[in-house]
């Protein structure tokens, strides 16, 4: 499918008629896929996707939820107001032209939805061409039905979209509604459960004519299947609803939680808590005060003079030492005066030699005293005249002066800092504590929502075990169910007709499974294969493993560690889907336009760049990129001008009110960076 042109009456701020030539050009034998609108905030963009959204899908396109009235309300608020009159206008329209293969024929399509509005009346007709004739070969009360099919509302949410859409979608329940949509669709599952079905109506049919046992079995276990079925889509829209629930809850909780810090009310349940540590710092505050003031009283004053400190730790010593040589000396001057003294004792004499004349021994002894007596040392001169042990005490003193109070006094001067900063904090949070007369309503509303928070995710939860065992009902009743279906099949004594319906049934069975499972492995290589071209890391996605039954998708990294989606930055989250977009379209091969809305809002310039690259060029045949100045610049409008077809320029204009439209972009009025 191409979208070869858009024409766009008096609809949102586009006042008349507007076309656009959507057809992809031709350049050198090449096709140039990319149709390029730029507009600043508020000139139209989303509009046009709006426009072809309401075209194609009607109601359908606010939502499947959204009543008629509501529809009808929203569509006479988007019909072009004049800025002369204030009046909107009367009617409007949007036409969208497409090729489109159909039976392997390819024919032109003109859809075309216009709105009128007479008084209180709202009309609203779709009609439709077929190679410029009106569509015959459907009747025109299915007209809406033919656009909804050619791309399904769930499918087209992962093919016409913007930033913040394809964001949503990396989410895991968002995810696994939309995968399943596209699986379904795009890979036309779901047309083999609709034969499925239609062939179980069919037996069913002739059993009211002739059943056999085997027959009445086999549509008991269908009946079954169907109802189970039916029970676990009624939940899963139950829990969806449960989900929606949450997040409106977890809006409303954060709200209230941030006017709590407003308001400072969310220190009113710590006021204690508050006041008691107020009293802690205090204490602290006056004990750590207590031992710097030992400090100063005590040797703190003489770490404020290190030099001397250590020419005095020195003198100490020398003087240490002096006294030492001293009392050395002192000893051995009496020992050389002991020993001449005991030679020149007459007893000595004779008790060892007798002979020996007085006149020798007074030799002997002076021969022995010189030998002994020390040369001359001069008595030092002693600065510090105190005990050895006090000498040893002002040394440990001097140690202490010049490492352990410097220390302990740096340490008692960080705690008292930190105190004094928490004292300060204490201060100002109590400070803030508004009266209970107001804190009070904004506490009771947070824990009203804290209560409804609690309270859905312990539905959700149960939802999830009743699901749980439901799908356990559902695997046996299917197993059941293909089992009757076989039995059906074998039997060979039953009518022709049904005997052939059931073995076809067989077969659709093994052929759902089949390619279910096929289609499920090639979805899983693109993925990681796109996301790794897509984004900057290296191969960050190694495997990725997708379950065909819940599709839930599960991203492994190295080793085949499991890498949790939430761990993946916003810019990488969006890579993420857009790999799973253009996988879902490459495994599928169906051809359909991509519209993007701001698609680059979330990235950073590498991711852009691959975006630039690779995505735009290459994901689709044709892509619609709606576009501000900021997102495609000057630099990447070069990076992308390889790809681009053509471009439109969308202004709006503040006087008259409306936009006009120009074939030409940004860039044409703009100087490329230096």
């Amino acid at each position: 499918m191409i979208f070869t042109h858009l024409t766009i009456e008096n609809f949102g701020i586009y006042d008349g008629t507007h076309e656009f030539d959507l057809r992809p050009r031709k350049v050198d034998g090449k096709f140039l896929p990319v149709i390029l609108f730029g507009g600043k905030n508020g000139a139209g963009k989303t509009t046009i996707l709006e426009a072809i959204r309401l075209c194609l899908y009607g109601q359908l396109a606010l939502g499947t939820r959204v009543r008629r009235v509501d529809y009808e309300t929203h569509i006479m608020h988007r019909l072009h107001r004049s800025s002369s009159t204030s009046l909107p206008a009367r009617s409007a329209s949007v036409e969208l032209v497409f090729d489109h293969v159909h039976a392997g024929v390819l024919s032109t399509y003109n859809a075309v939805r216009a709105w009128r509005v007479e008084g209180q009346t709202f009309h609203e007709r779709v009609t439709i061409y077929k190679n410029s004739q009106v569509l015959r070969e459907i009747a025109p009360e299915h007209w809406s039905d033919f656009l909804r099919d050619l791309i399904p509302p769930g499918v087209a949410d992962l093919f016409f979209f913007d930033g913040e859409q394809v964001q949503a979608l990396a989410d895991d329940e968002t995810e696994t509604t939309a995968l399943a949509t596209a699986m379904n669709g795009l890979l036309n599952l779901d047309l083999v459960e609709r034969l499925k079905s239609d062939l179980a109506l069919y037996v069913r049919q002739q059993e009211n004519r002739e059943s056999s046992v085997l027959q009445r079995a086999a549509d008991e276990a269908q009946n079954a299947h169907e109802n189970i079925e039916a029970v676990y889509s009624a939940r899963y829209q139950d829990r969806a609803g449960l989900r929606t629930q949450l997040d409106r809850v977890r809006k409303r909780l954060e709200d209230a939680r941030q006017l709590l810090l407003k308001e400072g009310a969310s220190f009113v349940e710590r006021r204690t808590e508050l006041e008691l540590r107020q009293l802690e710092v205090e204490r602290a505050l006056e004990q750590t005060r207590a031992a710097i003031r030992d400090l100063v009283t005590g040797l703190m004053p003489f770490a404020l003079a290190p030099t001397w400190n250590v020419r005095l730790k020195e003198r100490l010593e020398e003087e240490a030492k002096a006294e030492q040589a001293w009392s050395t000396y002192e000893a051995r001057i009496a020992l050389a005066t002991e020993v001449a003294s005991r030679a020149l004792d007459p007893a000595f004499q004779q008790e060892v030699a007798p002979r020996v004349t007085p006149q020798d021994w007074a030799r002997i002894a002076n021969e022995l005293q010189a030998l002994l007596k020390p040369g001359e040392f001069d008595n030092p001169s002693i600065l510090h005249p105190v005990s050895t042990q006090g000498r040893v005490q002002l040394v440990e003193w001097v140690d202490k002066v010049l490492h352990d109070i410097p220390v302990q006094m740096r340490a008692l001067a960080h705690q008292l800092e930190a105190l004094e900063s928490e004292r300060s904090t204490l201060e100002q949070a109590l400070r803030q504590i508004p009266d209970d007369a107001v804190a009070n309503p904004l506490l009771e509303q947070f824990h009203i929502l804290s209560e409804a928070k609690g309270s859905l995710q312990e539905q959700i939860r149960q939802a999830d075990t009743e699901m749980g065992q439901i799908e356990l009902q559902l695997a046996e009743a299917d197993r059941q169910r293909k089992k009757a279906w076989q039995q059906l099949a074998s039997a060979g004594d039953t009518d022709l007709r049904i005997e052939r319906a059931a073995k076809v049934q067989v077969i659709l069975d093994a052929y759902l499974e089949e390619i279910t499972a096929s289609k499920t492995q090639e979805l899983e290589k693109m993925v990681a294969h796109f996301f790794n071209l897509l984004c900057r890391k290296d191969l960050l996605v190694r495997e990725v493993q997708i379950d065909p039954k819940r599709h839930t998708v599960i991203l492994y990294s190295d080793n085949r560690l499991e890498l949790p989606k939430s761990s993946l930055s916003a810019g990488e989250r969006q890579l993420y889907a857009m790999s799973l977009l253009w996988a879902l379209r490459s495994v599928s091969g169906r051809m359909l336009p991509i519209i993007i809305d701001t698609p680059m809002g979330r990235l950073d310039s590498d991711h852009r760049r691959t975006l630039l690259t690779e995505f735009f060029p290459n994901a689709a045949h044709q892509i619609i990129l709606l576009s501000t100045d900021t997102e495609i610049n000057v630099e990447a409008y070069e990076l992308l001008k390889p790809a681009i077809s053509h471009t439109f320029m969308l202004q709006y204009d503040e006087e008259q009110g409306h936009t006009n439209v120009e074939h030409k972009y940004f860039v044409d009025s703009e100087e490329p960076a230096p």
